[in-house]
């Protein structure tokens, strides 16, 4: 994979750098006592539901709960200690939603930071490709497909945008000083239909 082509997006970027800043660059700091400690965030595991409360900084974990389903709630709840404010039981729902729609991004982000998975020797194969990002990452296959498919996709953009750029380069590179865009629209037209007739002869 071409990881060259990878654009990361704002909210990524703002996690990946976070996560340097605080010493978190390999898997071996990617724990999440580890990450909490790193933040300041105090995390208690009680017979509760999960939650967090930003004011104070503290994430609940449910005690009951599973390594894989732990890890991934924290890092949910880790975006409302780090990136939210305001109490979500008294805020317009609209806001709320737009609060939980962005921690849920947020999980993809830092549950798999690019910047360590980039690192790893990955499987070319997607059937062996998810359950090692699931073991190294500690999260679940479906997060692992989650974030193995978005990353796939957005090379697989990355690099259809660059093709795109180098043959707008080279036309603007080969097409006469003087054309008008007019021109330059009709010429590429036939050039389109003249190399289908070439192909289909």
């Amino acid at each position: 994979m071409l990881y060259s082509y990878y654009q990361e997006t704002e909210l990524e970027q703002w996690i990946s750098a976070k996560y340097l800043e605080h010493g978190i660059v390999s898997l071996a700091e990617h724990d999440i006592e580890h990450i909490a400690r790193a933040f300041d965030i105090e995390l208690v595991y009680e017979d509760c539901p999960s939650f967090s409360d930003n004011e104070d900084r503290v994430i609940f974990l449910n005690k009951h709960a599973d390594d894989l389903t732990a890890r991934v709630v924290f890092f949910h709840e880790l975006c409302h200690v780090l990136r939210h404010t305001g109490d979500q039981r008294s805020m317009p729902a609209l806001f709320r939603c737009a609060q939980e729609t962005e921690a849920d991004q947020f999980v993809l982000y830092a549950a798999v930071p690019f910047y360590m998975f980039a690192k790893l020797n990955l499987p070319d194969q997607r059937p062996e490709a998810i359950p090692f990002l699931a073991e190294h990452f500690r999260i679940p296959y479906y997060l692992a497909e989650q974030r193995l498919d978005q990353i796939q996709r957005r090379v697989l953009h990355g690099s259809l945008v660059a093709a795109a750029r180098e043959a707008d380069r080279r036309r603007q590179l080969t097409a006469p000083q003087g054309w008008s865009n007019e021109t330059r629209k009709v010429m590429e037209q036939l050039e389109r239909q003249v190399g289908g007739l070439r192909r289909n002869s």
